[in-house]
C-alpha cells in the first residue's frame, strides 16, 4: 500500500517537514509493505505560494492513504496547498482516508486550517482520520524532539495505516454533493 504525504509549505523544509519526516519514518518502520512518496511544491513564486510538479495529482489519486501538512498561515491553509486541492478531480481524494498534520507558531490556532481541511475533504467525499495532529512549531526546532510529540505522530500514522487497511479501497455512497450535481442526468 502506499501513502502520500503532502508537504504544503511554499518554505523550504523547516518545522513542518522534520514533523512529516518522523511520521513517514514510523509509518516505514512500523508498517512493512507500506510504501511512502513526499509530494511537495517544485517552485516557490512568492514567500507565500510555490507551484506543483506535473505528477502531484496523479501521485495523490494513485496513493491508498494521504497526508496533508500545512503551516498555519493567517488561520487556515497555506495558499500553496489550496492550489494544489483546486487541481484535484474528486475522484483523487474520495472515499481516501485523509489525515491532517498541521504546526502553527500558537497553540491558540489548534482549529483554524483543521476546520477549513474538514470542509474541503467532506466536499470531496474523502474520509478524514478521526484525529488529526497539531503541533506547536517550537517542539521540532530542538536537536531532540520531545518524546510525547513523537508518540502523538505515531498514533497519527498508525490511525490512518489502519483505516486505509480495513477499507481496501471500498468506496461509500452516496456521493459527495459536487458528484451528484455536476453529473449529466438522463
Amino acid at each position: 500500500m502506499r501513502l502520500a504525504t503532502v508537504y504544503g509549505s511554499p518554505t523550504p523544509p523547516g518545522k513542518l517537514a522534520r514533523a512529516l519526516g518522523l511520521l513517514e519514518q514510523g509509518v516505514r518502520d512500523r508498517h512493512p509493505g507500506w510504501e511512502v512518496e513526499r509530494i511537495a511544491p517544485r517552485d516557490s513564486i512568492a514567500p507565500v505560494v510555490a507551484t506543483w510538479g506535473d505528477d502531484a495529482v496523479e501521485r495523490i489519486g494513485g496513493a491508498d492513504a494521504v497526508v496533508l501538512a500545512s503551516p498555519v498561515f493567517r488561520g487556515s491553509i497555506t495558499g500553496t496547498l489550496k492550489i494544489l486541492i483546486d487541481m484535484l478531480p474528486n475522484e483523487a481524494l474520495r472515499s481516501k482516508p485523509v489525515g491532517i498534520l498541521t504546526v502553527a507558531a500558537a497553540p491558540h490556532h489548534f482549529l483554524s486550517a483543521e476546520r477549513h481541511l474538514r470542509d474541503i475533504l467532506s466536499w470531496f467525499g474523502a474520509l478524514p482520520t478521526p484525529n488529526s495532529a497539531f503541533f506547536v512549531d517550537r517542539v521540532f526546532g530542538d536537536a531532540e524532539v520531545d518524546a510525547e510529540a513523537v508518540t502523538d505522530l505515531r498514533e497519527f500514522a498508525d490511525q490512518l495505516v489502519v483505516l486505509a487497511e480495513r477499507l481496501d479501497g471500498r468506496h461509500f455512497g452516496p456521493d459527495p454533493l459536487t458528484v451528484r450535481f455536476t453529473r449529466k442526468r438522463t
